[in-house]
């Protein structure tokens, strides 16, 4: 009897200690799953020239990621990738937001703030000339929301700038939304689609083209949501 009621007490003891330790456990990997769903993230913003004449154009890449050297490597990759000649990283936010802008001199600047439009008023006004000056790349480590209330106003249409070339007109457009998109240009009986990465310019050469010398309407269509109307005499 005696061996019997100390073989049920080591076995309550056993019990104890078996549910202490996965008590512990659960609260170990607990803690690891809350440590890492709160990971710390960078966000990157890098631009290069595309051209080297005034007005000087821009390109630009951004990238998130919860490494901060990751992710200063990839926003220039995808500067470059998005044509951007000796890209240079011009900002990084941690769990904030990142923006670059540069003008038409050549000059480019970055800001960061937990707010997009702050950083991109602070990328704005760290530029020494206003001449042209536009944001070419922002992005967030998290969405932005607008406060209750407020309606998040829409993002503005790609600037559009005519050249002559031999045998017709080059468009410039240059996207002033931040998000790469898919455009269509149309004019008359004129219709041509384009990829426009964000803060990035693409040249749309219109040959053969024979001058009318009269005013063209010009419509440009982005999936991004964006559009601009121009006109330009041709």
């Amino acid at each position: 009897m005696n061996h019997t009621s100390t073989r049920r007490r080591r076995i309550r003891r056993t019990t104890g200690a078996t549910i202490a330790v996965a008590a512990a456990a659960t609260g170990l990997f607990g803690a690891t799953a809350t440590a890492e769903a709160t990971s710390d993230l960078y966000v990157a913003v890098a631009v290069g020239q595309t051209n080297s004449q005034i007005p000087v154009r821009f390109a630009g890449g951004q990238s998130v990621g919860t490494d901060e050297q990751q992710a200063k490597s990839r926003a220039l990759q995808a500067c470059q990738n998005n044509g951007g000649n000796h890209c240079v990283l011009e900002a990084i936010a941690k769990d904030g937001c990142a923006a670059a802008a540069a003008n038409d001199l050549g000059e480019a600047a970055g800001g960061s703030d937990p707010d997009r439009p702050t950083a991109e008023t602070r990328a704005l006004g760290a530029l020494q000339s206003q001449q042209g000056a536009r944001v070419v790349v922002a992005g967030c480590t998290t969405p932005q929301t607008a406060p209750p209330g407020i309606s998040t106003p829409p993002k503005p249409g790609p600037t559009v700038s005519w050249d002559l070339i031999v045998g017709g007109l080059n468009a410039h457009i240059t996207d002033r939304s931040g998000v790469a998109a898919q455009c269509t240009y149309t004019t008359d009986d004129y219709r041509r689609s384009f990829a426009l990465p964000a803060g990035s310019s693409h040249d749309l050469e219109i040959v053969p083209a024979v001058p009318e010398f009269r005013n063209w309407n010009v419509m440009i269509n982005c999936d991004n949501g964006t559009r601009t109307l121009a006109t330009t005499f041709f």
